[in-house]
């Protein structure tokens, strides 16, 4: 999940009252309600010099099912409304929305990312929806040869990848385990699987036959990602994305300290972020890591900071890429 403002059409259901995502203690129940906007939605992303392909953004949840909170947790800002997260619970017509982007052809994008505003695999067990829309793409991308793909991103262990262990990969569905440097993930990643957990999901995804990508993201200053980024170059994903700790401004005025070295962003829609030979230093480190071993693309980075770090910004090599 990226930390960027969404709006209320991307949101798609708001309720009455305020209040923060609870951070502290174990996450409420969702709420189950119906989604009354589209469920598919192009995502364009901010600020306008950030290097992104843009693409779709499948909204079948709003709000994490991982208690507590990741402490740097965009959603805390994109969805400061919620008391508990939202899940969406009219199914057909989000099944129904999604088998009409599939048939649409000139898209900006053939990428529905379904991790934005919610964990992919998070809420399975309150409401099973991936096997539907695993089989959905195997019928009307693959075997029709369209070039669509969904795309699951997922801070999930071995728990949450049960819905697709029983199914048979297909070239039309891509897991993406975004997975921290082990200590940093204890320290700011309490709610979530262990971080070595989460790669050894991948690795029982990959070694059944499906497309597996991971990001390392964010890397959080004062911790080393050599290791980590070695033992993902092992697993041979066909992408890894790295990514620097960063805020927008509103996330930034709650005050984490985990925000503390971070510089103000320098534009209005812009973001709070490590200095730049810092974040270039971690990413090369990281890369050098990874041994060629996969293409690496960076998440919400500018083209300056893809061309330091040895990478070509137009190539787009990253995680919600086609």
């Amino acid at each position: 999940m990226s930390p960027l403002p969404y709006s209320e059409a991307v949101n798609g259901d708001r309720s009455p009252g305020a209040g923060k995502l609870n951070r502290t203690h174990a996450a409420p129940a969702p709420v189950r309600s119906e989604r009354r906007t589209p469920f598919v939605q192009i995502l364009r992303t901010t600020p306008a010099r950030t290097v992104c392909p843009n693409f779709y953004v499948l909204s079948h949840a709003n709000g994490c099912a991982f208690a507590p909170a990741c402490d740097y947790c965009y959603l805390r800002s994109s969805l400061w409304y919620l008391e508990a997260a939202r899940l969406f619970t009219n199914v057909e017509d989000l099944v129904g929305d999604v088998r009409s982007w599939i048939a649409r052809d000139g898209l900006e994008s053939t990428v529905l990312n379904t991790g934005n505003l919610s964990d992919s695999l998070g809420f399975e067990r309150e409401r099973p929806l991936v096997a539907r829309l695993v089989e959905l793409f195997r019928a009307e991308a693959e075997r029709r040869g369209r070039p669509h793909a969904l795309l699951l991103v997922t801070k999930g262990g071995r728990s949450e990848i049960a819905p697709l262990a029983g199914l048979e990969p297909t070239p039309s569905v891509i897991v993406s385990f975004s997975i921290n440097a082990p200590e940093a993930a204890a320290a700011h990643e309490a709610g979530a699987p262990p971080a070595l957990e989460r790669l050894a999901a991948a690795q029982q995804l990959k070694a059944a036959g499906w497309r597996i990508r991971i990001r390392i993201d964010p890397m959080i200053a004062g911790y080393s990602y050599v290791g980590l980024a070695s033992r993902v170059g092992e697993l041979g994903p066909e992408r890894v994305t790295l990514g620097c700790l960063r805020a927008d401004r509103n996330l930034l005025r709650l005050g984490d300290g985990v925000f503390a070295a971070l510089e103000p962003p320098a534009e209005k829609d812009g973001l709070a972020r490590y200095p730049f030979g810092d974040r270039i230093r971690m990413y090369r480190e990281a890369i050098d890591a990874l041994a060629d071993r996969s293409v690496v693309g960076l998440c919400e980075e500018t083209a300056d900071a893809w061309a330091a770090a040895g990478l070509d910004p137009e190539a787009k090599t990253c995680n919600c890429a086609s």
